[in-house]
C-alpha cells in the first residue's frame, strides 16, 4: 500500500471521493476537508464545502519549512513552486470541473482551487453535522472528545481509503 500517490491518482480519487461517494446519514467530517498524500512532499486537500458553499481542492506542502523574511514574518523555505497551483487548476478544468477561482499559492506553503460545481450532498451534510457539534454536549461544540463524537468520525468515508484499495 502506498503511502504518497501521484498527484494525477491522488486528484482522480479525491474527485471521485468528492462527487461520486455517499457519506453516511451518521457520519461527519470536519470543515478542512480529507486530505491525501501526494508524491514531493505535497498533498491534496478536498473540502466539500466552503463559505460560499461550493467545494474546494487545496494543493499544499506537506512539512513546510520556515525561516525569517525580509520584514520580520516567517516565510516558506520550501513554498509551492510558481506553476502548481495554476497546473491544479488547469488540470481540474480539463477533466471538465469549471473552476471558480483560485487563491494563495507561490510564494506560499497552500494554494486554493474553488469549484463551481456543488459536491455530492452527503459530504455537504457531513460537513454541517460537523459544523453542529457534539449533539451529546452542545457546550462542547466540535471541541468534544466524547466516544459519540469520535465514533461519527470514524464512520465517515475518507479518500484515502478510496485511492489506496
Amino acid at each position: 500500500m502506498a503511502d504518497h500517490l501521484p498527484l494525477a491518482d491522488a486528484l482522480t480519487a479525491g474527485l471521485h471521493w468528492l462527487y461520486e461517494t455517499e457519506q453516511p446519514d451518521d457520519a461527519w467530517m470536519q470543515h478542512h476537508g480529507q486530505q491525501i498524500s501526494v508524491t514531493g512532499n505535497r498533498f491534496l486537500a478536498f473540502v466539500p464545502t466552503s463559505d460560499g458553499g461550493l467545494p474546494v481542492v487545496v494543493i499544499g506542502v506537506v512539512k513546510p519549512t520556515w525561516k525569517e523574511g525580509p520584514r520580520g514574518d516567517m516565510v516558506p523555505t520550501n513554498p509551492l513552486t510558481p506553476i502548481e497551483l495554476p497546473h491544479l487548476a488547469a488540470e481540474l478544468e480539463r477533466r471538465g470541473f469549471t473552476v471558480r477561482s483560485t487563491w494563495n499559492g507561490f510564494p506560499g506553503p497552500t494554494g486554493s482551487v474553488g469549484l463551481a460545481r456543488p459536491a455530492h450532498t452527503s459530504q455537504v451534510a457531513a460537513v454541517d453535522r460537523y459544523r453542529a457539534g457534539c449533539q451529546e454536549h452542545p457546550a462542547r461544540s466540535v471541541f468534544c472528545e466524547c466516544d459519540s463524537w469520535r465514533a461519527g468520525f470514524d464512520r465517515a468515508v475518507s479518500p484515502s481509503a478510496l485511492a489506496l484499495a
